[in-house]
């Protein structure tokens, strides 16, 4: 296990990861038995989100953290120049810069699903400052190792540039837990340059994988869409299938109501017919019931006539 390889994605990731992230790489070292580097690693403090979103600036947006620590440098020269007219241009251009990589900062926090609240951009805008006022602190900036941010003293100095809270830079800027102050001692332009290239390459190659990813999540993306659309194709094909059907059943509920009260209708007029034709079979049979009687008693009367007829 290498530590610039630890430190670099500890420093890198987003503090939400860190602790779980540092703890399994010294579970590894220990494992590979290595207790001195496990005992290293599992002494890094977690940067607070300022110190990362400057770590997180350093790799994505290098070339803006470079121009920026550039224009520091000659800030500082214009400055024990005494040159008054190139340090007030400087210093409005500083403000652009600032605001623009703060910006630039916040989206990249964003994108990394952390929010950088106002204070916390003023932390990041203020190291900017500390980096560009004072040598150490733009090495510190430069190594995206930062374990705490930095505070600008004026141009000439900076707090914190060397002893990042207790968490001492080696000379090429890697926190290193456990050990005292450590003074930064110069390291050779050459092996600088190529740290710095294997840097850029690992990012670079973070950033392949990365776009990877997201290309493949945007082909896959891109095909739920269009089962979407194909879903939502069909569901209106069926959609307008069933309306024809609903307006055909809706037509024949319509036609068989209206037959139904015809029906009613015509019923009713039975019934009437029914009811008016009981009555007048009732009348009849009471008008036959009368008969029958008068038939009974004129008989009897004929009998009764008979009776008294002579022989």
């Amino acid at each position: 296990m290498d530590l610039a390889d630890v430190l670099d994605d500890l420093y890198g990731s987003p503090p939400v990861e860190f602790t779980a992230t540092r703890d399994a790489c010294a579970r590894r070292a220990r494992a590979e038995g290595d207790r001195d580097l496990a005992a290293r690693i599992g002494g890094l403090r977690k940067p607070p989100v300022p110190a990362w979103a400057v770590n997180l600036l350093v790799r994505r947006a290098r070339e803006e953290v470079e121009q920026l620590l550039q224009l520091g440098a000659a800030m500082r020269e214009a400055t024990a120049s005494l040159a008054g007219s190139e340090l007030r241009e400087m210093s409005v251009q500083q403000g652009r810069v600032l605001d623009a990589v703060r910006v630039q900062a916040g989206r990249l926090t964003r994108e990394a699903g952390v929010k950088l609240s106002l204070d916390a951009g003023e932390k990041v805008v203020a190291t900017l400052r500390a980096a560009m006022s004072d040598p150490a602190a733009a090495d510190a900036v430069r190594s995206g190792l930062l374990v705490r941010p930095l505070e600008s003293t004026g141009f000439g100095g900076a707090s914190g540039a060397v002893d990042l809270d207790g968490a001492t830079a080696t000379d090429a800027g890697v926190p290193r837990a456990g050990a005292g102050p450590v003074r930064r001692q110069p390291v050779p332009r050459d092996e600088l340059k190529a740290r710095r290239e294997e840097k850029a390459a690992r990012q670079a190659e973070r950033e392949r994988v990365e776009a990877e990813r997201r290309e493949r999540e945007l082909a896959e993306l891109r095909e739920a869409v269009e089962a979407a659309r194909t879903e939502l194709d069909d569901a209106r094909d069926e959609a307008g299938s069933t309306t024809a059907d609903l307006s055909s059943a809706r037509r024949r509920h319509d036609d068989l109501t209206r037959r139904r009260d015809d029906l009613r209708a015509k019923l009713d007029a039975v019934g009437e017919q029914l009811s008016s034709a009981g009555e007048a079979l009732r009348a009849a049979e009471r008008a036959a019931h009368g008969a029958d009687e008068r038939v009974a008693a004129a008989e009897r009367e004929l009998e009764h006539l008979r009776a008294r007829l002579p022989d």
